[in-house]
Order: structure tokens, then sequence, then C-alpha cells
């Protein structure tokens, strides 16, 4: 009699299917740990990761950020910047982030920032794993789509924006929470109330990372699965509701970042720009070729702006994407899914065209939202679409029930494509411009890479699928990215401060003008790697450029003086303002007479346009002011006021700076008369003043600065920076949180156990 306890027991765990799924996902995980790892590796090797912005812009105001912390100051204002510059409400720092928070607070600058530069990826692998696991119900599928969209040309290219790719970081898990609540079966009722929180809590999270453009992008997908997912009927409707809810709860959350950043967005010469600014970096005909050949010319798309325009994302993810495409009505699994991503990828192709696509022009009269600019960037939509439908067309092949009729369900169109991708390479050999050319090299690897995936599908079709397709497909997507600039250029902290090659003089001379004036209305950006070694400066760089009328165009020697620059960057048009002269180092122009950032003056002339006003301080000579007898109470208009020709300010009173901290200024100022305290700190109407404690009115003075008045005697004036925004972004997301607290131990507690 046989033991039935040793007899072989029959169990999908032990299927070919069940096997291949086991040894494929295996291969994923391992090729995507190996990419993670490179990318680590500056960590520690002492490097830090700093191509294009993340050097002269990102690591700049995070070292800022981080010496706030550190110190107990308040980063919301970054006096270095713009003399003075409204930080919280730009939001590129994420400085209300808890993730940032803990990383800058606890961690060296240089592995903190690498650091949050990098774990927005494994963040996103495991977020589309997830998602695509619920969806299609097969671990190797949902890990290949997974590296698709984590290693995707846009989320690699886009790597010197950290920002921006921790935003879409999110959209895997924003889709999972939603899939819960639109598909709860199976989901106990502490997973339905996590995924309801969830909603909110990623959303404010996004918010929060101070990149509103990728959060809209990742609305559009959210709105996408809801409407494709939702049934048609009154549970349905509500449903959506609730999700629309929830939705709102997230942007209160993050009310703290999203307030002041809509602040600092009325305040910023974006307003004021023309229509054309907003349809800048669109997708072209010629850039659709990125898709079969990712290096056709030298910058690897049709234009400068690699990291806007790169639409690569592999070719086998390519071609499984036409498979899912051409097979949509027969794939067992998944056809609602390739329908609603179909739908929403075409959505977002038709935005990238921007004005001659002609959808994007609808877009631009949405409030804030048509603030954004570069339709090219919703490429990254497309980049989800191609990765899901990729891991659906992985699905459907590789479903070994039925070899025979797999081979004929591979669509024909399938074995086109390298003669495709060959004929573009050599088109563009033979009639594009040769300087922007590709070497044909490069040329090639698309046409290789394509013939080589076609063999691969072939024999997948065939039932033979190794572990090198998973290897393949990370290693192509590897390959593209890190061969970037920017996944390739590291410096450690020394290096990058002993390439500046700085002023000849202390940071505590006076500010500096670093970015380049190309023409008289045209500046080049060259960034704010100058605040590293602790300058300051009167420019600089941003995505919100404030409103700065003195310095931003056709600078002169006086508008320099009054702004406290000591010295000027020997670029561009800087070489033809008269009066400027020459120091030891020809990189660098020196302003002579240059004001002290506080000073007092008791003549002044009064005017309310800003042109009158720059005219008054750029006359050359001395200019001659209006005496005022008796200095009152002064309006709050723009002031233009200087010392008096001949006048030595020791005369007029003394200034005894008593502290200068982020966004708090402390004087003592001993007055002769009546004086008028001009302080060369960026006006803001968020600044407030107190006179021996007791508030005064602040005017703006010299067209971008601020002023007092100081009556005679002994004084302590307290300027501080309390923008209304924050501090009411700061109520609204305190009060939103408490009560998503609350909802969810309601939500517990009335649920029934399940």
């Amino acid at each position: 009699m046989t033991d039935t306890a040793t007899m072989p027991v029959s169990s999908p765990d032990f299927s070919p299917q069940a096997a291949l799924e086991s040894r494929q996902s295996a291969a994923a995980r391992w090729a995507a740990l190996a990419i993670l790892s490179w990318m680590c590796l500056p960590i520690f090797t002492g490097q830090i990761y700093v191509c294009d912005d993340l050097l002269n812009y990102h690591l700049p105001i995070r070292q800022f950020y981080s010496q706030c912390l550190a110190n107990g100051d308040s980063f919301d204002w970054i006096p270095s910047l713009f003399s003075g510059f409204y930080l919280t409400g730009s939001g590129q720092a994420g400085t209300y982030h808890p993730w940032h928070w803990l990383l800058y607070r606890w961690l060296p600058i240089p592995t903190a920032f690498n650091i949050e530069i990098i774990s927005s990826y494994p963040f996103m692998l495991v977020g589309m794993k997830l998602f695509l696991d619920r969806q299609l119900r097969r671990s190797d599928a949902a890990w290949l789509g997974a590296i698709v969209f984590a290693f995707s040309g846009f989320c690699m290219l886009r790597f010197l924006h950290p920002n921006a790719v921790a935003v879409v970081s999110h959209i895997p898990w924003l889709l999972v929470v939603h899939d819960v609540i639109l598909r709860p079966e199976g989901a106990n009722r502490r997973l339905r109330v996590a995924a309801e929180a969830g909603v909110a809590v990623l959303t404010a999270s996004q918010i929060l990372l101070g990149y509103p453009q990728y959060v809209w992008f990742s609305l559009m997908a959210e709105i996408a699965l809801c409407l494709g997912f939702t049934t048609a009927s009154w549970r349905g409707v509500q449903v959506l509701l609730l999700i629309a809810v929830l939705k709102l709860v997230g942007l209160c959350l993050g009310a703290v970042q999203l307030i002041p950043s809509m602040d600092a967005l009325a305040e910023s010469d974006r307003t004021a720009m023309p229509a054309e600014f907003f349809f800048q970096f669109p997708l072209t005909a010629p850039d659709m070729l990125q898709w079969i050949g990712p290096f056709l010319t030298k910058t690897r798309v049709f234009g400068v702006n690699t990291h806007d325009l790169g639409t690569y994302c592999g070719a086998l993810p390519f071609l499984l994407a036409m498979v899912a495409v051409c097979r949509v009505k027969v794939i067992p699994n998944g056809s609602r899914l390739v329908r609603v991503m179909m739908i929403l990828g075409l959505i977002a192709l038709w935005l990238s065209f921007g004005k001659a696509g002609g959808l994007y022009i609808v877009q631009t009269w949405m409030p804030m939202i048509g603030k954004f600019r570069s339709p090219s960037r919703v490429i990254v939509v497309m980049h989800l679409v191609v990765s899901v439908l990729a891991a659906v067309g992985y699905s459907y092949l590789a479903d070994v029930s039925d070899v025979n009729a797999r081979v004929r369900r591979l669509p024909r169109v399938i074995a086109f494509v390298p003669w495709i991708s060959l004929a573009a390479a050599a088109g563009i050999y033979l009639f594009y411009p040769p300087k922007l050319v590709a070497p044909w090299t490069l040329l090639i690897i698309g046409p290789v890479l394509f013939f080589l995936a076609v063999l691969m599908l072939k024999d997948m079709a065939r039932g033979k699928l190794s572990a090198g397709f998973m290897l393949f497909v990370a290693g192509d997507l590897a390959a593209y990215g890190f061969t970037y600039e920017a996944l390739s250029n590291t410096q450690t902290m020394s290096e990058i401060l002993a390439k500046l090659d700085q002023p000849p003089g202390k940071p505590s001379d006076g500010r500096i003008i670093a970015e380049t004036q190309i023409s008289e209305n045209d500046v080049g950006f060259d960034g704010n790697d100058y605040l590293l070694a602790g300058w300051q400066q009167a420019d600089g760089y941003d995505g919100l450029l404030p409103d700065l009328p003195l310095l931003n165009h056709n600078i002169t020697l006086a508008g320099l003086q009054v702004s406290g620059v000591k010295w000027v960057i020997n670029k561009g048009h800087h070489g033809t303002i008269s009066g400027l002269m020459p120091t030891s180092n020809r990189l660098w122009l020196e302003v002579p007479h240059f004001l002290p950032r506080f000073r007092l003056t008791n003549q002044f002339t009064c005017v309310n346009d800003v042109t009158e006003a720059a005219k008054i301080i750029a006359m050359d000579g001395p200019v001659e002011m209006r005496p005022v007898p008796v200095i009152g109470d002064i309006p709050l208009q723009r002031v233009a006021g200087t010392p008096p020709a001949g006048t030595e300010a020791s005369s007029l009173g003394d200034i005894e700076l008593l502290s200068d901290r982020p966004g708090e200024i402390r004087l003592k100022v001993v007055c002769n008369t009546s004086q008028l305290l001009v302080a060369s700190e960026r006006f803001s109407k968020s600044w407030i003043a107190t006179l021996n404690g007791k508030p005064i009115k602040i005017a703006r003075a010299d067209v971008d600065y601020m002023a007092c008045v100081v009556p005679e005697g002994t004084h302590q004036v307290h300027f501080s920076f309390r923008p209304e925004s924050l501090l009411f972004g700061r109520w609204v997301s305190l009060g939103t949180l408490l009560l998503l607290i609350a909802g969810v131990v309601v939500r517990l507690r009335i649920l029934p156990m399940q």
C-alpha cells in the first residue's frame, strides 16, 4: 500500500508556467538591482552628481536648506539669491517635504543629495511592480513593466531634475491605491482604508515636492484609470466622488507648498511672459524617430534640450507595446487596460506637439496649469503607457499554454520595425546636416537592437524564453541612460569648489553678478554654484524668476552700485557697461563705489513707475534729489533714494548690524535727524518691520529693494519675512492632517469586519 503522504502533489507552483515566471522574475530583480547599485556608487565614493541643474541650481539651494536646519534658521527666504528670494514659493527645494527634512537634517549634504536623487527610482520601481501585479497577476510581466518605466528614457534623462522624477515616482503608487478603491475585491478593511488615505497622502507628497507641472501629468493618468475602470452605475459615481474628495484633501494637505507657490507665481516674471514662452520645446515629427533610433543625432534628439525631448523607451518594450496594441481584441487578461492606456497615450502625444497639435493651446487657457511650459514634458505619460503596454504584451506572449496559436499571434508588422529603424538611420546620415549627425557607430545601434529584439520575440512566441530577455531589456535602457552626461558626471565637494573661478576678494566684500547678460534683452543662465563657496548673488537662476527690473536687463553701473554689487562676471554684455574696472582675474570686473547693504538718506524722489525709477537711478553723474523738509509717513510706493552727492553717510547717522539671519534682520540705528533707512534686500509684500517693537511701514526703494523711516535718536529696527501665504498654508495643512487622521480612525471603526 502506497503512503499518500509521500505521493507527489500536483500544484501550480511546480507547473512550467510558474517556473518560467519565477525564473524571469528573478532575472528582472537582479537586473534592476544592478542598475540601482551602479547609480548608488557615488554615495560610497564621496562623489556628488553635478550635471547641469544638479550643480547649478539644486545643490546650492539644498546646501542652504541643510545649513538652516542645522542652525535652526528659517529656510523660507534665501538672502544669497536675487538679493533675497522666496525659496519656499519657488518650491524646487521641497523644503516642507518630510523626506527632504529627514535627509538634510541628519545626513551630510553630499550623502543627502545623492540619496534624494536616487531614492525616487526604487520607489517608482516597486510602485509600478505592485500596480501591474494587480492588473496582470503575473510577476515577471510586472517586473518588466516596472523596469521599463523606472529606467525609461524620460526618467533617466531627467536625472538632473530630481523634483520632476520624484513627482513622477508617485504615479504608479497613486494608480495602485486608485485600483484598490475602484476594484476592492479581495481587499480587506485596512487595505481599503489605507488606499483611501494613500490617495490624499501621495497627492500631498507630490505637491510638497514643488513641481506642479508633473502633478498635472500624474492627474491625467489617474483620471484615465478612474474613468476606464469605473462601472457605469450609481456605485461607480460614488467611487469617483470619493476619489475626487480624497484628491481635494491631498491638495489641502499640501497647502503649505501649494499656496506659497501660487503667491510666488503671481510675483514672478512668468505672469508677464508672452504666449510663445509657454509653447517652447514641443515634440516634432522628426522626434518620433527616437522611438526606433536612440542615437540618431549628437544630442540624441532633434533639438538642444535632450532631457525635454528624449522619447526612447527601449527596443523590446517598444515591440512588446506594439504586440499589445495589435492583439488588444484577443488578449485574455488586460484588454481593458490596453484600451485605457492607448487613449491616454494618444492624448499625451497630442499635447506634446504643443501649438502645432492644437490641444495644448486649450491647456494654456487653464488657471495656473496654463503657466506650464515645454509641451514635450508630457511625454512622461507616453513612457508610462509604453511600460504598461509592454508588460501586457509580454504577458500575452509568455503564456506557454498554446505554443502553436502563439506563433500565429505575433503581429507581422513587428518584422518591419528593424528595417524602418535602418532606413531612418540611413536617411539621417545622408540628408541631415552632417555637423548634427551622430557617428555611424552610434547610428547603427538602433537597427542592431531592433533586429535582435525581433529575433527574441520570435523565440518567445515559440516558447523559448531565456533569462537573457530581462537582461536585454534592462541593459538597453541602462546603456542609454548611463551614457548620458547626467549619470556620468560626478565630483567631490572639494573638486567643485576648486573649479570655481571665484572673484578676487572675499564673499563678505559684497554681492556678485554671476549670470551672463548676452545682450541688452537676453540673459544666459550659468547657475548658482558660487553660493556653495559663500558668495551672495544679486542675480540668480530659478524656475520662477522674480521680477527684477533693475538688474534683469540693461544693467547699468548705478543699478549695480545701489544693489551692493562688488564683482561682475566678465562675460557677454557685461564688458560694455561703462565704469566697471578690470581686476587681477580677467573673468571678473569690479564695481567702484558700490553702496552698503544698509544706508541712510534724508533726500529722495517718490515715483510710481518702475521705468521712471530705474531711469533716475541709471542717470550718469550725481542724481539731483528733491529735498523733503519733513520725513513723515512714507506712502507704500516705489522710492528711488541714494545719499545726496557729497554727503558722508556718517553725518546722517550710524547703523550697526545686530543680527543677519535668513528672513530676519536686526539693526541698531542712530540718527541725528529723521532719515530713510534703505536696505538692499529685495522688496516683497511679505516683509514686515518694527521700530523698537512697534510696526512701521515698508516702502519700495531703489526699484527692487525696501526702506523705512527712522526718527531721530537711537532705535532698533527689525525686518522680518512673514508671508501670509505660508502662514495660511501651514494652518490649512495642519488642520487637514488632523482631519485625515480622524477620518482614518473613524473609517476603521465603522467599516464592517471582513
